[in-house]
């Protein structure tokens, strides 16, 4: 519990890194005299990493020096400068983020920290620059004496922005070349081209078209190995419309403005003139070889302890913005020393390979001439990640399904939707990822509504932006509505639909728009599973569906491991019945057809004939007819005999079967596809009388494992009763060990293949 917490906030802590970043600018943009949101929690996170390696005991040495040199450092700061405590002590912390933080995710595992995470991340950088824009706020890049242009929405600095955007282009792109769905790929491309525009930065603008053209390279060398259709090829191509759009469009930038503006300002005329240090230095390097020279100049007239523990922060007016001289001067000798060995001792058993070795050398360059990377938490956290990112990227390849219902067991309702569940679950043992977006049972209208409208969102947006090989969803007149868009939108996503009951066969006139509406899904399907061969025959009846494009799965089995014989007695102790009655048990939704009222009325008949005797009559179940059933109930008078409760849990549910000496299953529903509680009865080797029609006739045969009764017959249904009571042990006994039998055909482990080769 506590690791799924820990995991649980560490995530968030990574999704709230770009919202610490606009509290903190508007702290910074307001002079608000504390200190910032984005120093305080990434230095808490710092202190929960140092607390988890050596509670872990991992980086043991390296955590060991960094504290000891930290005091050095401290004490140093006191005694032999006059330097802000404060400030050396946070840009310490700063600098030692990046290697403490690499020993950390190099230990930590998290399997949900992938490439998935990052991109979001991405995603939420990029739009807290587009949104305020397309809303006139934010903040521009320069003060508005320089006359420059660059835009940058909420945050504060644009090399931090830069790096990061550079750093991680490699990971998302890979993730977004090998999306599935074409919504998402327009979507980011439009975003990123808009952000390079915007931002306005030379480092921006460079390092997209060096990593477009890195993958158009890579492309082409294995452009045979990948290409397989002409669509795919279309989005391969676009880094290269990309570059040119760029290209064409640079004249109109404010890039090609602030170049042009910072030309003039310098007076450089000449290629000769551009050619010069001093044009190098304004021009490419923003004055920042200028400011690492006065560094120096102040370095150098310090004292031995200065040139060994560094100048700080505190003496330097501005940094060079050249990572390595920065942390060189800021620690001295001593100190870059130390950090050089707790480096070292992190990496030493990193292997990045692929897109994350890519990042990790952009992130580099980018610390050489732009800086804000390696001493910068905002940018150094995401080179640290790139450790368990790599570690995560080595995994078994599995299939991964979103899982749609509008049905999925609850507290309150725990045997609704029950088979859902059942089938995600045994997809996941069988080495498949399975995301859900399911809806829980509702008490009102309202309530339902705003679920199902939840339901269609969320399947939308996570069939769009998560890379699913199937979308799989149940009961489909009302769940699919959502996976239309990611489904057509989408290139070998796979569409499987599993039909249940009235989504696709109405019993009522209200329930003939489904029919209107699974049609026109239906038409999306890869595939159809149906619950039974009774069903299959209906579709193909009413919607002319192939043969070969159905799998018969009966709704995830029975797991007879759970539903099997129990001591009767202990069971009604378990369930609260008196342990002197015989139970004869009706299990079911309380719903028009379900037959719930010819059970009534066959009590009624046993009461005329005065055949009641020692029976008590059980009723488990809810449904919108509850008042219409407690109507007939009192109609009938015979409420003395019956006890009635709310639908439970499958594992109270074994007792409820176990308590029982008949289990009754009346329906006379047309979409009854199957019936699982009949063939749970069976797998607790109750004995079952059910209606001949429908859902039943798949598994249950007269005289063999169970009894017929006539469809809506309460004097039929009152003669089986009575003639089961007059079968000796004997009989009984092997009527229900054939229905045990039957209910191990149609056992989890027996039918798991049916699913199973649909998906694989």
């Amino acid at each position: 519990m506590h690791n799924k917490l820990f995991n649980k906030f560490v995530i968030l802590f990574l999704l709230f890194g770009p919202i610490f970043d606009v509290i903190t600018s508007f702290q910074i943009r307001n002079d608000i005299d504390f200190m910032s949101i984005g120093v305080l929690l990434r230095g808490i996170f710092f202190l929960i990493t140092i607390v988890y390696l050596i509670k872990n005991n991992y980086g043991k040495k390296g955590i060991i020096i960094f504290i000891l040199y930290f005091l050095l450092e401290i004490m140093h700061t006191l005694i032999h400068t006059e330097n802000d405590l404060i400030k050396e002590v946070l840009n310490v912390i700063k600098i030692f983020y990046l290697p403490i933080l690499i020993f950390f995710f190099y230990k930590y595992e998290n399997k949900n920290i992938d490439d998935k995470l990052i991109f979001y991340i991405y995603l939420i950088y990029l739009n807290f620059i587009i949104v305020p824009y397309i809303f006139n706020t934010g903040y521009s890049l320069y003060k508005p004496a320089e006359h420059k242009g660059g835009y940058l929405g909420l945050f504060y600095s644009g090399n931090e922005l830069s790096a990061i955007f550079i750093g991680l282009l490699p990971i998302v792109l890979n993730y977004v070349i090998n999306s599935k769905n074409y919504i998402l790929k327009l979507l980011f491309y439009i975003e990123l081209l808009i952000v390079v525009m915007l931002l306005g930065t030379k480092t921006m603008f460079l390092g997209v078209i060096i990593v477009f053209w890195f993958y158009i390279i890579k492309y082409f060398i294995n452009k045979y190995k990948i290409i397989k259709t002409k669509l795919k090829y279309l989005f391969f191509v676009i880094p290269i419309m990309f570059t040119i759009l760029i290209i064409l469009i640079l004249p109109k930038t404010v890039i090609y403005k602030n170049f042009k503006i910072a030309k003039d300002y310098y007076k450089i005329n000449t290629v000769s003139d551009a050619l010069s240090i001093n044009a190098v230095d304004k021009l490419i390097f923003s004055n920042r070889l200028t400011y690492l020279k006065n560094i120096n100049e102040i370095y150098i007239n310090q004292d031995k302890y200065a040139h060994l523990y560094g100048i700080g922060v505190s003496q330097i007016a501005k940094n060079s913005e050249l990572d390595i001289f920065d942390i060189f001067y800021s620690i001295g000798v001593f100190g870059f020393t130390i950090w050089i060995i707790i480096i070292i001792l992190s990496m030493k058993n990193v292997n990045l390979k692929h897109q994350y070795k890519f990042s990790l050398v952009l992130f580099i360059l980018m610390s050489l001439v732009s800086g804000h990377v390696l001493c910068q938490p905002m940018v150094s956290i995401f080179i640290a990640l790139l450790v368990i990112l790599n570690k995560n990227s080595i995994k078994i390849d599995k299939k991964n399904i979103l899982l749609v219902s509008n049905m999925y067991p609850s507290k309150k309702y725990k045997h609704y939707g029950s088979f859902v569940k059942n089938t995600k679950e045994l997809l996941e043992a069988n080495n498949f990822n399975v995301d859900i977006v399911v809806m829980y049972k509702q008490d009102s209208k309202i309530k339902k509504l705003f679920s199902y409208i939840n339901l269609y969102l969320k399947t939308i947006i996570k069939g769009i932006f998560n890379n699913y090989d199937y979308i799989y969803v149940h009961y489909i007149s009302h769940s699919t509505l959502g996976a239309i868009l990611p489904k057509i939108t989408s290139k070998n996503t796979k569409l499987i639909l599993n039909v249940h009951g009235n989504d696709v066969v109405p019993d009522l006139d209200n329930e003939k728009k489904n029919i209107k509406r699974s049609k026109k899904y239906l038409k999306y399907a890869d595939h159809v599973i149906v619950p039974s061969n009774y069903f299959k025959k209906l579709m193909i009846k009413i919607y002319s569906l192939e043969d070969d494009k159905m799998t018969v799965y009966p709704s995830g089995g029975v797991n007879t491991s759970l539903f099997k014989k129990k001591n009767k007695e202990e069971a009604k102790k378990s369930c609260g019945l008196d342990v002197n009655k015989h139970y004869i048990g009706y299990v079911s939704r309380i719903e028009k057809n379900k037959g719930y009222d010819v059970f009534l009325k066959a009590i009624k008949e046993l009461e005329k004939e005065n055949k009641i005797g020692n029976k008590k009559f059980l009723i488990v179940g809810s449904g919108s007819e509850e008042p219409i059933m407690k109507d007939l109930i009192k109609e009938l008078d015979i409420d003395k005999y019956l006890e009635i409760r709310n639908l439970v849990s499958q594992e109270e549910l074994v007792d409820i079967y176990n308590s029982l000496d008949l289990f009754i299953f009346p329906t006379y529903r047309y979409s009854e596809s199957l019936g699982l509680v009949g063939l749970e009865a069976m797998a607790c080797e109750i004995f079952v009388i059910a209606s001949k029609n429908f859902g039943p006739t798949d598994y249950l045969i007269d005289n063999k494992n169970g009894f017929f009764f006539e469809p809506k017959n309460e004097v039929d249904l009152k003669n089986k009763i009575l003639k089961y009571e007059n079968l000796n042990d004997e009989q009984k006994e092997k009527i229900v060990k054939k229905a045990r039998e039957t209910a191990i055909k149609y056992d989890v482990k027996n039918t798991k293949n049916q699913i199973l080769k649909v998906f694989k």
